[in-house]
């Protein structure tokens, strides 16, 4: 009877998930994204919505395999920068981002700071299975007080206190227990990282980042987290900086800037920043997107192909969707295309940026972004090679989280 209830909702609410997550895809050709090689006539196993095993397809199909023979098996792709919580404020929106981030194979996504508590809700909605959409990883947005200037704050409107585990106002003042027992808040809320947003210092970032390992939580910051610069987000050990454009610090904003900012001296300052990020294993967020309806357009792309060339771990983060027609939209697939198209990136690279590096950012290797053993089963089915093409993660068959077929 519970399972009739709950398939009614969800007919209703216009997402179908197919119950039971033990399943065996048969005769499917393996996209390892990790050695960029497609590994032909594999049978995978899942139970309990983990991959259980992974073998050669033997001729017979046997009774529960669905025959995926030609197709290529893909693992669920990753954003590494929405703002899940700020744009899923309407109920509508909320089930908008959901299905157009399904459609575009997104099975995961990392929320780079806003209202926690709409992801909160997200979640509960998703666990009783009324919406159907991918995993979210949140953070807790750190800022210094200029940052909020003293203006409303919206991400923790009507809570108790200004501050709230998911958003909070730190002083170079604020004391190594007050740090501690703020990270520690965010932990209990549920937050996997902290995102170190604006006007935080150097000093306090070498506070803050040894006591996000400590305590298992994800050091994500902007490239510049100013005064902090660059340079100095990368030292501090932030794993995660988004924005390629802020290494330039402030003067990167002046109009003077832009007739020395591909000079000798300039290209040289930014490669040796990347060339300690290739050193120390930091992942740029790099969001090229955002930036390609403004002036930045003109430099953006090459940054992110100078930090390409030398090494640097590079996420597919959109940090936008696109507002259509009333409609909430995905532009996923389109942060894709200009990895490849305009910052020369190879299409097995920009596939590992969109699983196994997003996963890293995420602190889920092996588990997300990867088809073996042990790995969550979160499964795209592809008509065509996406090695070969992005255009073939278009071309879904069928789409599995955790297990599940989602139509």
């Amino acid at each position: 009877m519970r399972r009739t209830v709950v398939l009614t909702i969800l007919l209703a609410y216009g997402s179908v998930v197919l119950f039971g997550q033990n399943v065996t895809l048969y005769n499917t050709n393996i996209v390892d994204v990790e050695g960029g090689k497609v590994v032909p006539g594999m049978t995978v196993h899942v139970k309990n919505g983990m991959i259980a095993r992974i073998v050669k397809a033997k001729k017979r199909i046997k009774k529960g395999q669905t025959d995926y023979t030609g197709t290529y098996l893909m693992p669920g792709l990753i954003d590494s920068h929405t703002h899940w919580g700020n744009n899923t404020m309407k109920a509508s929106y909320m089930r908008e981002m959901a299905e157009s981030y399904l459609a575009d194979g997104v099975t995961t996504v990392r929320d780079a700071g806003g209202d926690a508590r709409n992801v909160k809700l997200y979640k509960v909605k998703q666990d009783s299975g009324v919406i159907v959409g991918p995993d979210v990883y949140f953070s807790s947005l750190w800022a210094g007080p200029s940052y909020y200037g003293g203006r409303e704050r919206l991400d923790t409107r009507g809570h108790v206190t200004e501050n709230a585990p998911w958003s909070q106002k730190i002083k170079d003042t604020t004391s190594f227990e007050q740090l501690e027992r703020m990270i520690l808040e965010a932990k209990e809320f549920g937050c996997t990282g902290l995102k170190l947003y604006n006007n935080i210092s150097f000093d306090m970032l070498k506070k803050i980042v040894p006591l996000c390992r400590e305590h298992g939580l994800k050091a994500w910051g902007h490239f510049a987290i100013f005064p902090a610069v660059a340079r100095e987000v990368v030292e501090a050990g932030c794993e995660t900086v988004s924005h390629v454009y802020l290494i330039d610090g402030m003067e990167g904003f002046t109009r003077s800037f832009k007739t020395k900012r591909f000079s000798p001296a300039e290209v040289e300052h930014r490669a040796s920043i990347f060339r300690e990020m290739a050193r120390q294993g930091t992942i740029l967020d790099a969001t090229v997107l955002i930036c390609m309806n403004d002036y930045r357009k003109e430099f953006v792309p090459r940054y992110v192909s100078e930090a390409y060339r030398l090494g640097v771990k590079i996420a597919t983060g959109t940090d936008w969707v696109r507002l259509e027609n009333g409609r909430i939209n995905s532009v996923f697939m389109d942060e894709l295309y200009l990895l490849t198209d305009s910052c020369g990136m190879s299409i097995p690279d920009v596939l590992r940026a969109a699983t196994i590096v997003g996963a890293e950012v995420l602190g889920q290797v092996d588990k997300l972004g990867v088809i073996r053993e042990g790995a969550e089963a979160d499964l795209i089915v592809l008509k065509s090679n996406p090695l070969e093409s992005l255009q073939a993660l278009r071309q879904q068959l069928a789409l599995y989280m955790n297990g599940k077929k989602v139509k």
